[in-house]
C-alpha cells in the first residue's frame, strides 16, 4: 500500500515556552538524502552511540512496511526527529524518537509526536504503537499512550545499561483528534 505524501503542519514557534527569544523550529518530512543523513546522525548520536552500538545499527532495527521520517530543525540544525513505519492501512509503529541534548525540555519531542498523531488521523490510521524505553515511557503516557499487550523485547546491550522496553499504543480518533 502506498500512502500519500506527508503534509507536515506549518512552522512551530517554541520560544514562547521559556519566555526567551523566539526560536523557530521547523517540523518537516524527510525527503532528501542529505536530510536523511542528518537525521540518521541524530538517531545514532542520541540513541545508540552512548550504548556503544555500531554506527550502522539502525539498519538492524528495520521493519517491513513503508517508513517515513519527520525532522525538527532550528537555525539549520537538526534538533529532533522520528521515524515511523506503516503497518498495513490502519496502524503505525513509531520506531525511533530522538531530541538533541540542547533542545530537550523545550517541547520538541512533544511537537514531533503531535505531528505524527495529526498525520495518522489525516490518513485514517486507527492505532499508533511504540516500544518505549523505560526512560521515555512517562513522556509517552503524558501524550496519551498506554501500556499495550504483548511481551517487551529484551536485548543484552540495552539491559546492561538499565534500559528496558514497554509496548505502548495510542488509539487515533478519525475526526483529526487523538485520544488514549
Amino acid at each position: 500500500m502506498s500512502h500519500p505524501k506527508l503534509e507536515p503542519s506549518a512552522t512551530l514557534w517554541l520560544g514562547f515556552l521559556s519566555g526567551e527569544n523566539k526560536n523557530m523550529i521547523n517540523i518537516k518530512d524527510v525527503t532528501k538524502s542529505a536530510a536523511a543523513e542528518k537525521l540518521d546522525e541524530l538517531f545514532w548520536t542520541v540513541l545508540w552511540q552512548p550504548l556503544g552500538l555500531p554506527r550502522n545499527v539502525r539498519h538492524s532495527f528495520r521493519l517491513e512496511g513503508e517508513e517515513f521520517e519527520l525532522m525538527a530543525e532550528e537555525n539549520g540544525q537538526v534538533v529532533g526527529g522520528l521515524a515511523a513505519v506503516w503497518k498495513g492501512d490502519t496502524e503505525l509503529e513509531l520506531r525511533h524518537l530522538a531530541v538533541a541534548a540542547l533542545a530537550r525540555k523545550r517541547g520538541v519531542g512533544r511537537r514531533l509526536v503531535t505531528e505524527l498523531c495529526r498525520i495518522a488521523a489525516d490518513k485514517k490510521c486507527q492505532r499508533i504503537h511504540t516500544l518505549a524505553r523505560n526512560t521515555s515511557a512517562g513522556f509517552f503516557r503524558k501524550l496519551g499512550f498506554r501500556t499495550a499487550s504483548g511481551a517487551a523485547p529484551e536485548h543484552p546491550i540495552f539491559m546492561k545499561h538499565g534500559i528496558t522496553f514497554e509496548p505502548m499504543e495510542k488509539i487515533v480518533k478519525q475526526n483529526n483528534t487523538v485520544k488514549s
